[in-house]
């Protein structure tokens, strides 16, 4: 049965739940998490200082496994760290942009050769097609059809069924939406592509995944080069 945008938000909640104290990577990892989430919701800004005690105090968690957090987000190119200032949000550049490209191409492309869909994937592939034709009829608020974007690359690596690959397109994907804020607010970015996510989820809950695969090669580019402009204008 289809999936009613109404039923379901488009916006996951804030993260909750996270492990208490003592549980170890876990926590750490939960946090990361939570933080990696908010990047690629374009709820944290490019270039924002991200406060520890304040943080931490939300989370519910120690400034410690916080700090470990900030780690693992760093590695993953999404926050940087400043002696003496604190740690931020990064502020992707051309290379960073051309290199995220490089690794969706590989990452997608791959999971619609290779991936198995399942029940629960097709669930959400549904909900894309939903949500997507929502968004195009309103079109107050483009953020929605971002959301709804990452949500239909997001389930395409899921294909895989590996979680390290689905940890690797989080951070791909957060560092893509870094690139282009405000341009996803300020533009018709979003709108642009809404009709393609839909015909990609459309072809992949069909099987047919070489027609899915000829729809995104081109998508990709041309996204690519609108965020290069992007950032070179800006």
């Amino acid at each position: 049965m289809p999936v009613d945008p109404a039923d379901s938000p488009l916006l996951p909640a804030p993260p909750t739940g996270l492990p208490e104290e003592g549980a170890g990577a876990s926590a750490v990892d939960a946090v990361a998490a939570a933080l990696r989430e908010r990047i690629g919701l374009a709820r944290l800004a490019p270039g924002a200082r991200l406060g520890e005690v304040a943080l931490a105090e939300e989370l519910g968690v120690s400034r410690n496994s916080l700090r470990e957090a900030f780690a693992q987000l760093v590695a993953e190119n999404l926050l940087v760290r400043y002696p003496h200032r604190g740690v931020f949000v990064v502020q992707p550049g051309a290379r960073d942009v051309e290199e995220i490209f490089r690794a969706r191409r590989v990452i997608e492309l791959g999971a619609l050769q290779y991936g198995r869909l399942t029940s629960a994937q097709r669930q959400q592939l549904e909900y894309v097609v939903a949500s997507v034709g929502a968004g195009v009829e309103v079109a107050d608020d483009p953020r929605r059809l971002g959301d709804a974007n990452q949500r239909l690359h997001t389930t395409i690596v899921g294909l895989l069924a590996s979680a390290d690959l689905d940890r690797l397109m989080a951070s791909v994907l957060g560092r893509l939406r870094l690139s282009f804020q405000p341009m996803d607010v300020m533009t018709d970015l979003h709108l642009r592509f809404a009709e393609r996510n839909r015909l990609l989820a459309r072809l992949i809950l069909t099987g047919d995944r070489q027609g899915a695969i000829e729809v995104l090669e081109p998508y990709l580019d041309e996204a690519e080069a609108l965020v290069l402009d992007h950032i070179r204008e800006r």
